[in-house]
């Protein structure tokens, strides 16, 4: 059935893919939200109707690039931090996001995929004790410890289950920081879900360990 799966989404038949995202259908909408409306301009980026409400974009929807501190076009999807805050790009402008860095010469990075490796479990495909042991390794390298992987987990669980399968999503490569923010807006009310929020941001801007 997997493999099934994985065949028919190459073909995009399920129309269930990420790519869908910025067009859901009227039973995904409450979980395939988009992430707004960009537009580039030479030095500043206007973002309008940004799903978050405790993100800095959902007040503001103009950014100047002299505001952000780096950028990271290579992510799915592209993002841009200002301060302890990720603000989430639509993927399909990805290279008009990577000539806007460059102009502005805005640092970039590569943000390493710290809840891509604590979403795992819920993807469809199979998760062995070598892959759970692997990922462990590089959550812990961030400082996370089995304890707090766990509770992360078993916080995100039900209604990762329910975004992935019972909307026949069926993802089976990756989540992102993006996705669990999606999967849990619904679940919590609005002071709960500020605080998952700054949850999830601390953890996205984890930086590996040093001795």
């Amino acid at each position: 059935m997997k493999f099934l799966r994985r065949f028919l989404k190459q073909f995009d038949i399920s129309n269930n893919s990420k790519v869908t995202f910025d067009n859901p259908r009227p039973d995904q909408q409450k979980l395939f939200i988009p992430l707004g409306q960009l537009t580039l301009f030479d030095d500043f980026l206007k973002i309008e109707n940004y799903p978050f409400k405790p993100s800095i974009a959902y007040k503001q929807n103009i950014f100047k690039s002299a505001e952000m501190d780096d950028i990271d076009f290579r992510s799915y999807p592209p993002n841009f931090r200002i301060e302890n805050e990720l603000i989430f790009l639509p993927k399909s402008q990805n290279n008009e996001i990577e000539l806007f860095a460059k102009r502005n010469t805005i640092k970039t990075v590569q943000r390493p995929p710290i809840w891509s490796w604590l979403l795992e479990p819920f993807l469809d495909t199979e998760y062995t004790q070598g892959t759970d042991q692997k990922l462990m390794e590089n959550l812990s390298e961030y400082g996370l410890s089995v304890d707090q992987i766990s509770l992360l987990r078993a916080e995100v669980e039900s209604q990762m289950l329910q975004y992935n399968f019972d909307t026949m999503l069926w993802e089976w490569v990756s989540f992102d920081t993006s996705d669990v923010l999606r999967a849990m807006r619904p679940k919590y009310k609005k002071n709960e879900f500020e605080s998952f929020y700054k949850r999830v941001m601390k953890v996205a801007l984890l930086t590996k360990q040093t001795d």
